[in-house]
């Protein structure tokens, strides 16, 4: 997640899909933001036209208000989506940002060694931050780990999700949801393909007797979700999956699979 996205579709689908699928107050959700220091290379986050659109209003017009406030304001940020409440009340946070390349820099022993120790007092903190939540959201920016990007203290590991952080992170959790951005090039498949290979992946690596679901956001720039659910609470997960896919915003969703 960069701040400069706030606002844009993409929030609008992840925060229907999140407070469809913990609306129930049994749920105390947790938000891992992932966040990475904005970019400026491309055009990424100015995709917030939906908010003049009727069929994306539709689906969720409360969201979609508090989503058209934030970008009207100026002031596109994780806190200010924090502070406008777009998850439900008593949801809890870790916004520290995810980049220590910055401060450490170069490819000596010793830079390399203290990005890492850094890495893992950040993932500990978001840990201890979220120890009370039985659901959690994880959010960066491009997904899972890659093969082009495979060491934590890399210079853009910030942008990834490591399968060792999936693993410590769905410890003690009922369930875990990982934002994905899926691949545009042709050598890694279809979005369908790519989809069904990381639920495989994260179900052998990480979910083993528990249930893998997925599903894809098509606007703009497609995403993908991974819920990672323990096994007493799969029918609970699926039935909401399932009112999700079958109202308004069904139309924008599809590629849904369990593994």
């Amino acid at each position: 997640m960069q701040n400069r996205y706030a606002g844009d579709v993409g929030d609008f689908g992840k925060f229907g899909l999140i407070n469809k699928l913990f609306a129930d107050t049994k749920w105390k959700v947790g938000v891992i933001w992932y966040l990475y220091p904005d970019e400026n290379h491309n055009d990424d986050g100015r995709h917030i036209e939906y908010l003049e659109r009727d069929e994306f209003i539709a689906c969720d017009y409360k969201l979609a208000e508090k989503l058209s406030y934030i970008v009207q304001s100026g002031n596109r940020s994780v806190s200010a989506l924090e502070k406008m409440g777009v998850l439900k009340s008593g949801s809890v946070y870790f916004d520290e940002c995810l980049d220590f390349y910055h401060r450490f820099p170069g490819q000596t022993k010793t830079n390399k060694k203290n990005r890492s120790v850094l890495r893992q007092e950040w993932l500990s903190k978001a840990i201890e931050k979220t120890k009370n939540c039985n659901a959690l959201f994880v959010d960066p920016d491009n997904g899972l780990e890659v093969e082009s990007c495979p060491k934590i203290n890399q210079a853009k590991s910030g942008k990834y999700i490591y399968y060792s952080e999936v693993k410590s992170l769905f410890e003690g959790r009922d369930v875990l949801v990982i934002y994905h951005h899926l691949n545009r090039h042709k050598k890694h498949g279809s979005h369908k393909q790519q989809i069904e290979r990381r639920a495989k992946e994260l179900k052998f690596r990480i979910a083993g007797d528990n249930k893998v679901f997925a599903l894809r956001f098509k606007p703009y720039s497609p995403r993908a979700y991974f819920i990672l659910c323990r096994s007493g609470r799969t029918d609970e997960i699926r039935n909401n999956l399932n009112g999700f896919l079958n109202h308004a915003w069904g139309r924008y969703w599809d590629s849904y699979c369990e593994i």
